[in-house]
C-alpha cells in the first residue's frame, strides 16, 4: 500500500538534481562511446554507392543526383573548406597520423558525429519513455523513516535501471551492422537518422509537456509553442536531406496537430508553418548555386522552375520510386516486410533476448497496468489533511495521463514499413539491389530499437517489485547485449583499411593518356572518378563525362551534335537528340583518337558497331575506328596492355576486397568482379587477336601463352566467380592450348611476366609451376603439358549442359572427336 508523507515529498524534490544529472549522462555516455568507436573504425577514403558523388558535389558546390541533397552537400562544402584551412587537422598531425587525411575522411568523421548524436537522442528517448511500475516491493515498515529509506533506495535503483537500459539500447542499435556501416560513411543516411531521432526526441518532450499540463490543470502555451516550432523546423530541414523523412513526419505531425488543436489556433498554425518552410528553404540553394556557380558534371538542369521541380520529384528515377529499371519481378509489400523482420531480428540483433524485449515494448504501448492508479486512489481516501490529499490527487491524475509518444512511435514503425515497402520497387532477389534497399531500413530500425529499449526497461523495473538486488543485476546484465553486438560486428565494421574505391579510380585515371575523353555510363566509375578529380585534383587533364547528365554549355572542349543523348530513329532523336555514334564521330579527331568508355552504352547503336570497336584498356575500353584492310599486331597490343595492367595491378592486386568481408550485397564486391571481368576480357581479346594474326605475323605464341596464363589465373583467383564452370572460359582455354601445341614458332616456351604478385596457390595451372630440372626436359615437356591441358578443358566444356548453346560448340566437338578418335575416345 502506498503511504504519502511530507518527508516522502521532500525526498522526491531532493532527487530532482540527481535526475537532471542522470538525464545528461543518458545522452552523453552513448554519444562519446559511439563517436570514439565510429571514428576508430572509419576509412580515410570514399566508400561505394553515392559517397563519391556527394562529396564531389560538396567540394564543387554542384548538384547531386535527384533530389539534390542540398543540406548534405552544403555541410560537406563547409567541412572540406574548414579543414583545408586548418593544416594541423588536414594533414592529420593533430591526431598523430603519419599519412595525410583526405577530404572525404573529415566528411566520414562528420557522419560519425551525426551517428553518435543520434545515439544520444535514442538513449534519451528510451529513458524518458520508460515507465515505473510502482514500489510495491516496499512493504509497510515499523517506522516511517525506514519506509522512506527503502522507498528512496527503490527510487534510485529504478532510476539506475532505466539509465542502463537506455544506454544499452542505444549502443545495441549503434553497433548493429547497418547502423555501424552507414553512421561512419560520407552518405546521407547518418544525417537522416539524426533527424529521425531528433524529431522523435522533440515529440517525447512535447508529450511530457502535455502530460504535465493536464495533470496540473494548468497551461504551458509558451513551452508548447517553442516545442512545436522546433519540431516543425526539424521536419522541414530533414526533407532537404532525405525524402523518406516524410514517412515519419506524416504520423508525428498528424498526432501533434490533433493533440494541440493547431487548426483552431491561427497563431500557432502560422508559426509552425513558417518554421517548417524555413527548414525546407535550404532547397533554394540548389538553383542559386547552379546559376551563380555553374559546374561541369553536376546533375540535371535546375536553373528553370520546370527543371527544378523535375529534379526535386526525382522524375529521372520515377517519383516515389528507388529503381528506374524493369521492376516487373519486384516483390510485394508483405514479402518486403517479412525480409525486414528477418533482417532486423537475425542480422541486426546479436542476441535472441533482445527480440523478446521488442515484443515487451510493443505490448507496453497497448496495455496499461492499473496497479499504481488503484493504490494511489486508496491512499487518497486515507489522506489526513487537505494538502496531502491535493498532492495525491495530482499524482492520480498523472497516472491516468500517459505519454502517448510510445504509441506514436509504434504506429510510425508500422506506417513506414507499409508505405515504404508499397512504393519501393528494387528487386530484392539481386544481392546488390538488396543492399541498396537495406539502407532505408535504418529508419524503421531505430523505431524498433526504441520500442525494444522500452520493453527492456519494463522487464527490469517490473523485476524491482520482486527484488531490488535482482533488478540491479538484471540492469547491469543488459550491458552484455551491446558488448556482444560490438564483438560480433567489429571485424565486419572495421573499415580503416578500406581504400578500395580510391584505388579503383586511380587504376582507371592513371592508365589514360594525356588530354583524353572518358565517357562514363556506370555509377561506381563516375562517383569515384569524380571525387578524385574534384576533391583531390587527380588527372584534371582528363575530361570525364557522365552520359546520363551532360550539361553541354559547361563542356566547351567537347563537341555535342545535338541537345541530348538518346536512341537513334526515335522522336527524341528527331527533336534534337544525338546517338552515341554521332557523339564519337564529333569528337574522335578533336581528342586525337583518345576516347574511352566505362560501362555499357544505354541503347543499341548499329552505326557505332559498324564504324568502331572497343578495345580492352585496363578497366575501361578504348574506342577506335574499325580497320578492314590491316590487322592489329597482337604483340603490340600485348606489350601496351601489359603496361596498363601493371598500373591496375599496382593499385588493386594486393588491395582487392575479400568476398568474406564484402559479399555481393556490397559495392566493394563490384570492384573484385569488375577486376576479374576486365582481366578475362583483355585475355580473350588478346587470344582472338593472336589467332587472327596467324599467317600475318611470325610472333603470336607469347600472346597465346599469356592469354592462357591470365585466364587460368582469373579462374583460380576469383573464388566467387563462375569461371571454373564457364563454357566460354573452358572453350577459350582449350583453344589457347591447342594453338600452343600447333605452334611452330620456337621450341622454347615464352616466359610470362608475373605482374600480379599474388599467392602462389593461384598459379597451380600455370606453366611456371611445371618447370623441369633441366633445359632439355623443359623444352620437351611443355607441349605435352599443353596437350594434356587442352584435353582437360575441352572435355569439361563438352560435358557442361550449358555449353550446348555456346557459339562454336559443334566445331569444338568435331575437332575434339577428330583428335581423340585415334585413341578410341570421343565426347559423349
Amino acid at each position: 500500500m502506498l503511504i504519502y508523507s511530507k518527508s516522502t515529498v521532500n525526498m522526491a524534490v531532493s532527487t530532482a538534481a540527481t535526475d537532471a544529472i542522470i538525464r545528461q549522462l543518458v545522452f552523453l555516455i552513448p554519444c562519446l562511446v559511439t563517436f570514439v568507436v565510429y571514428v576508430s573504425t572509419t576509412s580515410n577514403s570514399i566508400a561505394g554507392g553515392d559517397a563519391g558523388e556527394l562529396v564531389a558535389e560538396g567540394c564543387a558546390l554542384g548538384t547531386a543526383h535527384p533530389p539534390g541533397y542540398p543540406l548534405y552537400t552544403l555541410i560537406v562544402a563547409l567541412v572540406v573548406r574548414v579543414m583545408r584551412n586548418s593544416s594541423s587537422w588536414w594533414d592529420g598531425s593533430l591526431f598523430g597520423y603519419d599519412d595525410v587525411r583526405s577530404p572525404v575522411y573529415w566528411v566520414n568523421v562528420t557522419s560519425c558525429l551525426f551517428g553518435s548524436i543520434s545515439s544520444g537522442f535514442l538513449s534519451s528517448i528510451v529513458f524518458r519513455l520508460s515507465r515505473d511500475f510502482g514500489d510495491e516491493s516496499v512493504k509497510e515498515a515499523s517506522t516511517a523513516s525506514n519506509q522512506n529509506l527503502l522507498r528512496h533506495v527503490l527510487s534510485l535503483s529504478t532510476m539506475f535501471g532505466k539509465l542502463l537500459c537506455a544506454i544499452s539500447t542505444s549502443l545495441l542499435c549503434s553497433f548493429s551492422p547497418l547502423m555501424w556501416q552507414y553512421n561512419k560513411e560520407a552518405e546521407v543516411f547518418a544525417l537522416h537518422i539524426l533527424f529521425v531521432s531528433a524529431i522523435l526526441y522533440v515529440l517525447v518532450i512535447y508529450e511530457e509537456t502535455v502530460v504535465s499540463t493536464k495533470s496540473k490543470e494548468t497551461t504551458n502555451a509558451e513551452h508548447n509553442w517553442k516545442t512545436i516550432a522546433a519540431g516543425a523546423f526539424l521536419c522541414g530541414l530533414s526533407l532537404t536531406n532525405q525524402h523518406t523523412s516524410i514517412l515519419l513526419i506524416f504520423p508525428v505531425a498528424t498526432y501533434v496537430c490533433y493533440q494541440s488543436s493547431i487548426l483552431r489556433k491561427p497563431k500557432l498554425f502560422i508559426t509552425s508553418t513558417l518554421s517548417f518552410l524555413a527548414g525546407l528553404s535550404v532547397y533554394i540553394s540548389l538553383p542559386l548555386l547552379a546559376i551563380l556557380r555553374p559546374h561541369a558534371g553536376s546533375w540535371g538542369d535546375i536553373t528553370s522552375l520546370s527543371g527544378f521541380i523535375h529534379h526535386l520529384l526525382r522524375r529521372d528515377y520515377g517519383t516515389l520510386r528507388l529503381f528506374s529499371g524493369d521492376d516487373s519481378l519486384s516483390e510485394g509489400m508483405l514479402v518486403r516486410g517479412r525480409k525486414w523482420a528477418y533482417d532486423f531480428a537475425i542480422c541486426q540483433i546479436s542476441h535472441p533476448w533482445a527480440r523478446g524485449f521488442l515484443l515487451l515494448g510493443l505490448l507496453g504501448q497497448s496495455i496499461d497496468l492499473p496497479t499504481n492508479r488503484n493504490q494511489a486512489i486508496q491512499a487518497k481516501r486515507k489522506a489526513k489533511n487537505t494538502k496531502m490529499a491535493k498532492q495525491i490527487k495530482t499524482h492520480c491524475r498523472e497516472l491516468k495521463i500517459t505519454n502517448n509518444a510510445g504509441k506514436v512511435i509504434a504506429f510510425a514503425l508500422v506506417f513506414y514499413l507499409g508505405i515504404f515497402h508499397s512504393l519501393s520497387n528494387l528487386p530484392l532477389s539481386n544481392p546488390l539491389l538488396f543492399g541498396i534497399h537495406q539502407r532505408f531500413w535504418m529508419h524503421s530500425n531505430i523505431l524498433a530499437f526504441i520500442l525494444l529499449g522500452v520493453g527492456m526497461n519494463n522487464l527490469v523495473t517490473a523485476t524491482s517489485r520482486i527484488s531490488v538486488p535482482l533488478s540491479l543485476v538484471l540492469s547491469v546484465a543488459t550491458l552484455l547485449l551491446p558488448l556482444s553486438q560490438y564483438r560480433q560486428n567489429y571485424v565486419l565494421s572495421d573499415q580503416r583499411s578500406n581504400s578500395y574505391f580510391r584505388s579503383y579510380a586511380m587504376s582507371i585515371l592513371e592508365t589514360l593518356p594525356h588530354n583524353s575523353l572518358l565517357l562514363i555510363n556506370y555509377d561506381q566509375q563516375w562517383t569515384s572518378v569524380r571525387y578524385l578529380q574534384e576533391c583531390e585534383g587527380v588527372r584534371s587533364d582528363i575530361r570525364s563525362i557522365n552520359l546520363r547528365k551532360t550539361k553541354q554549355p559547361l563542356y566547351p572542349d567537347v563537341a555535342f551534335p545535338g541537345t541530348h543523348y538518346t536512341k537513334g530513329n526515335t522522336l527524341s532523336w528527331v527533336n534534337g537528340g544525338f546517338t552515341f555514334s554521332e557523339l564519337v564521330d564529333a569528337n574522335m579527331n578533336k581528342f586525337d583518337r583518345k576516347i574511352f568508355i566505362g560501362g555499357k552504352i544505354n541503347y543499341d547503336d548499329i552505326a557505332f558497331t559498324n564504324k568502331y570497336e572497343e578495345i580492352p584498356h585496363g578497366l575501361v575500353r578504348k574506342i577506335v575506328p574499325r580497320l578492314n584492310e590491316t590487322y592489329h599486331p597482337a604483340e603490340t597490343y600485348r606489350l601496351d596492355s601489359t603496361r596498363d595492367w601493371i598500373v591496375v595491378s599496382g593499385h588493386l592486386s594486393r588491395n582487392l576486397p575479400s568476398y568474406e568481408k564484402y559479399p555481393s550485397s556490397t559495392w566493394e564486391w563490384t570492384i573484385s568482379r569488375e577486376f576479374f571481368e576486365h582481366m578475362v576480357s583483355r585475355s580473350t581479346y588478346l587470344l582472338d587477336l593472336a589467332l587472327k594474326n596467324n599467317g600475318h605475323s611470325q610472333l603470336v605464341l607469347p600472346s597465346i601463352v599469356e592469354a592462357a596464363g591470365w585466364l587460368e589465373l582469373a579462374s583460380s583467383w576469383d573464388t566467387e566467380g563462375e569461371y571454373k564452370t564457364s563454357p566460354p572460359m573452358k572453350k577459350n582455354l582449350g583453344l589457347a592450348y591447342m594453338n600452343m601445341v600447333r605452334s611452330k614458332e620456337t621450341v622454347k616456351f615464352p616466359f610470362v611476366t608475373d605482374i600480379f604478385d599474388v599467392d602462389d596457390r593461384h598459379y597451380h595451372n600455370w606453366w611456371r609451376q611445371n618447370l623441369m630440372t633441366t633445359q632439355v626436359e623443359y623444352d620437351e615437356s611443355w607441349k605435352a603439358w599443353a596437350t594434356s591441358r587442352w584435353k582437360e578443358e575441352w572435355e569439361l566444356f563438352l560435358k557442361l549442359d550449358s555449353s550446348k548453346t555456346e557459339q562454336g560448340y559443334d566445331q569444338v566437338k568435331s575437332m575434339y572427336d577428330a583428335v581423340m578418335g585415334s585413341t578410341g575416345t570421343t565426347a559423349r
